[in-house]
């Protein structure tokens, strides 16, 4: 009787626990905590933010005034290197020593230039030991114009030279008694010149990085990415000329000084509020299963609910239990609880139940590492999550377990693992396939730079052979039929004063440099363009050509040809004819040579040209003249090759052009129907 009075009295305190624990002020003071804490973390984090972002701000303030004091000193000292001119002409010994002393305390600068007014270099210093080539070839005229116009300093864009190194260049128009008289112009290496500019910045642990039009040009040593996202500070750098963007942040050592340890308190102080607040759920939770089991709610509990003794013998078996383990209460109550584990775990099961009956320990969840597995009345195995409490009454120590089968989770978690790791994979495959897309783009920009540059390279050769085309032309009018044109002029004058001195002789002098005039003329027009080319073909023009040098020079010519030379379209056509009329030209000029050979022959697929002499050879000063590299060049704009042997037994000069695709070219050309209205 007194231990029912004793359970009855148990039980009251556990109804009355829990009603205060589920209580509306409890359940209030649980909402109320946690919305605190969260507001004052918020607010905490906000000022720290606020605290960092301000502190970057003033940072980024200083090195851009840093930055742009720098610069205008550095500009400066350049302009009084220019002003020498208002005080006279300067002497190159004066010129040197102004010069010394502007890149002696101006490091990064690597040369300096005095440029005439016709962008001529004068003078050029260079730093003590520096050998890097000069950048800015493609920008430095619109600099200069730039810079003549304003009448100011102007700077450039950053530009790459041809070692990959970053530089700028500044150009400082000069002015003597208000004429013009020209440029000083200073190269600087971007990467030296700002780090002396910015050496006193690194030990504020920022990192800073300066871009122009988007790209970076310029780190700071030591600077890295890390908090650049969410942290990094921008300002422009306005300089003549050109605006840098410079950005700022904080590395790791001034972020962790500028952050604040209040919100990781704050969030301390929510974390025991809310371990309290869950404790006291724990026990609510753990009273109400007394309660259930002492009231018989058990039975209808969704979990599977077995207890036992301090024996191991089932007590309590309910339905869950049941439809778990395919036993009915009947069988397994008074039964040991080694019959629903598997054989494999019932001794370390045995050590786990004893170790926790001496622990301090009232609950233990079983399955907080790893599932721990169920063994059903069919013998089959299944995943559980599974918990276990004791509980001493009258000096009897209960253990109730609380299980449910988790199979179909352990599965779900399995698959979600799986497909996990072949996002992973595809993941990689896409990284490693967008790596291989940008090498792609990097080589095909690359090859675009160098088709431009040798578009530009290809533009001055043609502007030089054409310009040393003129002077031959030049020379042969001024040589031939001006001469003759002067002296029959003379004698015409010379008869109008006396009428009298004519006589057969004079008549036929006059014919004849009349003729030879006439012959040089037509000689000359026909050197600027064969009329006979486009009319006759390649065959008969050569023919007709070589004949006509040969009466001309008094050099024997052999001209020898196999194959099919008149349907290669004109560009070819034109292109062999100039290089047999440079060859031949030489031949008369240079080699001494009585005789000359041409062979040439095309079997469709390739043009070969072959022009022998048997002269005293190429002299070394002569091997890179024009006549010769326009002959290269001639070839290379038709992919040909061409190959020079020379002795003193004379020259050879061999050329094979692929004509292929020309042909094929030339064939659809002229098998087109004419455009509507020609």
């Amino acid at each position: 009787m007194s231990f029912m009075t004793g359970r009855l009295g148990l039980m009251h305190r556990i109804r009355k626990a829990v009603r205060v624990a589920l209580s509306p002020a409890m359940l209030i003071v649980m909402a109320f905590t946690a919305i605190s804490t969260f507001v004052a973390w918020h607010f905490a984090k906000t000022n720290e933010r606020d605290h960092i972002h301000r502190m970057t701000r003033l940072a980024t303030s200083a090195i851009s005034a840093d930055l742009n004091s720098d610069m205008e000193a550095w500009l400066l000292s350049q302009v009084r290197l220019a002003r020498m001119w208002e005080f006279g002409e300067p002497t190159y010994a004066q010129w040197s020593a102004f010069a010394g002393l502007f890149l002696e305390h101006h490091p990064g600068c690597i040369a300096l230039e005095w440029l005439d007014p016709k962008y001529e270099e004068r003078w050029i210093s260079r730093a003590p030991g520096q050998k890097i080539p000069l950048a800015g070839a493609a920008i430095r005229e619109h600099l200069l114009t730039d810079a003549a116009n304003s009448k100011a300093i102007l700077l450039s864009n950053i530009v790459v030279s041809s070692t990959g190194q970053k530089q700028w260049i500044t150009a400082v128009p000069i002015f003597q008694n208000g004429g013009f008289r020209g440029f000083v112009l200073g190269h600087f290496d971007v990467q030296r010149s700002l780090d002396t500019m910015l050496n006193d910045i690194e030990k504020l642990d920022f990192s800073v990085a300066v871009e122009e039009q988007g790209i970076e040009v310029f780190r700071l040593a030591g600077s890295n990415d890390e908090n650049f996202v969410g942290w990094a500070q921008d300002t422009s750098v306005r300089l003549p000329g050109t605006i840098w963007q410079l950005r700022v942040w904080p590395k790791r050592e001034v972020m962790s000084e500028m952050r604040s340890n209040l919100p990781a308190a704050t969030l301390l102080f929510g974390a025991a509020a809310g371990l309290m607040l869950m404790i006291i759920a724990w026990i609510t939770d753990f009273l109400r299963a007394s309660q259930r089991r002492f009231s018989g709610i058990l039975a209808i509990s969704a979990e599977a609910v077995i207890s036992m003794n301090a024996d191991h013998k089932i007590t309590l078996f309910n339905r869950a239990a049941e439809s778990t383990f395919g036993y009915t209460a009947g069988e397994v109550l008074g039964q040991p609880m080694e019959l629903l584990i598997p054989g494999r775990f019932q001794k370390v099961h045995k050590e786990h139940v004893a170790h926790f009956t001496h622990s301090d320990k009232n609950n233990l969840l079983m399955s907080d590492r790893r599932h721990v597995l169920g063994l059903c009345k069919d013998g089959s195995e299944f995943h559980m999550a599974a918990s276990i409490s004791k509980l001493e009454i009258a000096g009897e120590t209960i253990f109730t377990i609380i299980c449910s089968d988790v199979t179909e989770a352990v599965l779900a978690e399995a698959q979600l693992r799986k497909s996990h790791e072949e996002l992973e994979i595809r993941v990689q495959e896409r990284t490693a396939a967008l790596v291989n897309m940008n090498q792609s783009l990097e080589l095909e920009i690359l090859e675009h730079q160098r088709a431009e540059e040798e578009i530009q390279e290809l533009s001055r050769r043609m502007m030089r052979v054409q310009e040393e085309e003129r002077r031959n032309l030049a020379r042969e009018l001024h040589d031939g039929a001006t001469q003759n044109l002067v002296t029959l002029l003379l004698h015409m004058g010379r008869m109008s004063r006396d009428p009298s001195v004519i006589s057969p002789a004079v008549l036929e002098e006059w014919m004849r440099l009349t003729e030879q005039s006439a012959n040089e003329l037509r000689t000359v027009s026909y050197l600027l363009h064969p009329p006979l080319l486009e009319e006759l073909g390649l065959g008969l023009t050569l023919r007709s050509y070589v004949e006509g040098f040969a009466k001309r020079t008094g050099i024997q010519v052999t001209l020898s040809s196999q194959g099919d030379l008149d349907n290669m379209g004109f560009d070819i056509e034109l292109a062999v004819f100039r290089i047999i009329q440079e060859a031949l030209s030489n031949i008369h000029r240079h080699s001494g040579s009585r005789t000359a050979t041409v062979r040439i022959s095309c079997d469709g697929d390739v043009l070969r040209l072959q022009i022998a002499d048997q002269g005293r050879g190429i002299l070394e000063i002569h091997r890179s003249g024009v006549g010769l590299g326009s002959m290269r060049e001639r070839a290379r704009l038709l992919k040909g090759q061409l190959a020079i042997e020379t002795g003193s037994t004379g020259t050879t000069i061999k050329i094979e052009l692929p004509v292929s695709h020309l042909i094929r070219s030339h064939a659809l050309a002229q098998a087109a129907p004419p455009p509507s209205g020609s």
